[in-house]
């Protein structure tokens, strides 16, 4: 039985006070490819370990000066040699001293005179087993180090999508007071905002791609290089026709046709436009609705039930229009926060429970708004996972 057939051969420490007990199991293991190895007391062994590491220890008990059983205790209590297998291989054959032997942290004891063919086997399987654990361990390092370049990716991922995000707030001092409650299920989010002023008529968008992470960013980034198009570049200002020409492009840029739907991703979201000439809000919505509070009255603005993407009927996009009063709110949302799973019974907080929210905290100034509903969130929720990228915009004209 060859006991090392690799290209790195196993190195043993045989440690026995009798010279003659060394040849013989010395060279019997030598003659199986280990490379071996001699101690012939308990201080002698200690001193190899400066020198060189080993995969397996085999260590007789009845020594002068140091018995196996301080040796062994002394290799487990430090951190350099405590992970190397320890064999008893002694002539000391009762219960308590196996019993022992196995408390300090010995893998096996086999009691001489040994058998050579179990005493291979024996050796083998720790061996392996060492063998197993170092794979392991350079597997568990591999992945670490992949995940350290795969985190720091997503991370810089992060700061370029919230910078293309942000390059649409160039006007801030020309919107009115808004908060924007943002947090992405994992690093990368699929939901994104869009805010402007173009020539006096602010433009809110909040759109839910579908997916998260990294498909999901994708999307977002997108779905933003669209809107800035749109918005900036072509001056439609008409949320209607911003969803409309925002599903053209969609539609065109991931080949989403009647016959052959490769992509079937999509968005869905609001858009509004406030003309400040006029106070008028104008409101346009895929899936997602608009909450607006005036006087603690609270009016649901509906959006449409088809997606901003590939649908198979033909539609179109609703204009709704309202008249906006100082101090009314109006509030922007994603699905994250309404379907977040928690509560004593771990279910939804839904849309009713999300809206009776909105009511109750309309009133406080904006940063303290974002704040209680963070705080309900993080309550409602406890230890259960994020289920969702969640999106929240409130906006006080």
């Amino acid at each position: 039985m060859e006991l090392d057939n690799t290209s790195t051969k196993s190195s043993v420490l045989i440690v026995d006070d009798n010279p003659r007990n060394l040849q013989v199991l010395g060279g019997f293991l030598k003659e199986k490819g280990l490379l071996v190895e001699f101690a012939i007391d308990g201080h002698s062994a200690l001193e190899w370990f400066n020198k060189r590491r080993f995969d397996l220890i085999l260590l007789d008990i009845m020594m002068p000066g140091m018995n196996g059983f301080e040796v062994c205790r002394k290799i487990k209590e430090n951190p350099v040699t405590c992970d190397i297998p320890v064999i008893f291989i002694t002539a000391v054959s009762d219960t308590d001293s196996i019993v022992k032997g196995f408390n300090i942290g010995a893998v096996d004891y086999i009691t001489k005179p040994f058998i050579q063919d179990e005493l291979l086997v024996r050796i083998k399987t720790q061996l392996e087993a060492v063998r197993s654990k170092q794979l392991i361990l350079e597997y568990l390092s591999n992945i670490e180090e992949k995940n350290k370049n795969i985190n720091s990716s997503i991370d810089y991922a992060r700061y370029i999508q919230n910078a293309v995000i942000q390059t649409s707030e160039t006007s801030s001092k020309y919107l009115p007071d808004y908060f924007i409650i943002d947090h992405p299920k994992d690093i990368l989010s699929g939901d994104y905002y869009w805010i402007n002023n173009i020539d006096g008529q602010v433009i809110f968008a909040v759109m839910d791609c579908t997916g998260h992470g990294v498909p999901g960013a994708l999307m977002s980034i997108l779905g933003t290089t669209f809107l800035n198009d749109i918005i900036c570049h072509k001056k439609i200002l008409q949320p209607d026709k911003i969803l409309e020409c925002l599903r053209e492009k969609l539609i065109h840029s991931l080949g989403q046709k009647q016959n052959s739907v490769v992509v079937k991703d999509g968005m869905e979201g609001s858009v509004v436009n406030f003309d400040q000439s006029t106070s008028t809000l104008t409101f346009a919505g895929s899936l997602n609705p608009m909450v607006h509070i005036r006087n603690n009255e609270m009016t649901l603005l509906k959006a449409d039930r088809f997606p901003i993407g590939f649908y198979d009927k033909e539609a179109k996009f609703s204009l709704n229009t309202i008249k906006i009063n100082k101090d009314d709110m109006v509030y922007l949302y994603s699905d994250g926060y309404i379907d977040q799973f928690g509560g004593p019974d771990s279910k939804k907080i839904k849309s009713k429970g999300f809206r009776e929210l909105l009511l109750t905290y309309h009133e406080l100034p904006l940063m303290a708004q974002k704040t209680k509903l963070e705080e309900y969130l993080n309550l409602w929720r406890g230890n259960l996972e994020q289920t969702d990228d969640i999106l929240v915009v409130g906006i006080r004209f």
